[in-house]
């Protein structure tokens, strides 16, 4: 059973601070993460869906907090849906987000915001719907990444590719990146820890051209080795680089492609 005990929670301001203390009280948080019983639980009174085409979601409040209504576009896949549950659900929790009314578009919950308290709820988000201890737990035995393992996570978690390739990567303890395409045009990238080499596109570079990840299709299980310097921008202080590396790319819809990015460390 789900419990949520609010004076816990006073005190807290970031993100992470709000989402540790959720697990501690929920050891044996399920997965999918019951968004919508713990925003309940926090003193939402109302989760409803409503059509627009301008806001992605919606939260409305009292000036103290005590209770809100949480409202989420019904045009939205659902793990979009819960993403933006969950993202009202940080604004409502951190305390600094005093507004008694919050109305967020696409850009605001997506990786292009610029908003600070956009970004935290992002954040917080994120971390309620794919906890880094059950995401660590779960990649630990499927070792070096693989698409794969993100669409086995996605489906456990209940939320997006795009989110669950970030923090698949962002959890990792291999040395791996992924790069989000639009057109072949580079939209960002995320590197894990132990991906210390520089890459050698950014945001609005064509994907490289001797790249697999410029085909029209791909399949997601299959590895292509590639000479590094394709990918991967002339070391600086160092006399060498790896010499290949290899990468996985999933073509999705609209022109959208995720490319998995892995090398042998020296």
């Amino acid at each position: 059973m789900v419990q949520l005990d609010l004076i816990e929670l006073a005190d807290l301001v970031r993100p992470e601070q709000l989402v540790a203390e959720i697990l501690r009280q929920n050891p044996q948080l399920p997965i999918p993460v019951p968004i919508e019983e713990l925003a309940h639980l926090a003193g939402i009174s109302k989760i409803e869906a409503f059509d627009s085409v301008g806001f992605e979601g919606a939260l409305l409040t009292n000036a103290t907090k005590s209770e809100g209504a949480i409202f989420f576009s019904s045009l939205s896949p659902r793990p979009r849906q819960r993403f933006t549950i969950g993202h009202e659900l940080g604004h409502f929790l951190l305390p600094w987000h005093r507004q008694t009314s919050f109305q967020c578009t696409a850009e605001d919950i997506s990786s292009r915001s610029k908003k600070d308290w956009e970004l935290q709820a992002n954040q917080f988000a994120a971390e309620l719907l794919a906890p880094e201890p059950l995401v660590r737990r779960l990649l630990r035995p499927l070792k070096e990444p693989e698409l794969v393992h993100i669409l086995q996570l996605r489906d456990e978690f209940g939320t997006s590719f795009e989110m669950t390739a970030r923090r698949v990567v962002e959890l990792n303890d291999y040395a791996c990146a992924v790069v989000f395409s639009k057109d072949d045009v580079v939209r960002y990238t995320i590197r894990s820890e132990f991906f210390t080499e520089w890459l050698s596109v950014r945001k609005g570079d064509r994907l490289p051209a001797q790249s697999p990840s410029r085909n029209a299709t791909s399949d997601p299980e299959e590895w292509h080795e590639i000479e590094a310097h394709w990918w991967l921008a002339e070391p600086t202080g160092r006399s060498h680089q790896p010499e290949t590396i290899y990468e996985q790319t999933l073509v999705q819809d609209f022109g959208h492609k995720v490319t998995l990015l892995t090398y042998e460390p020296e």
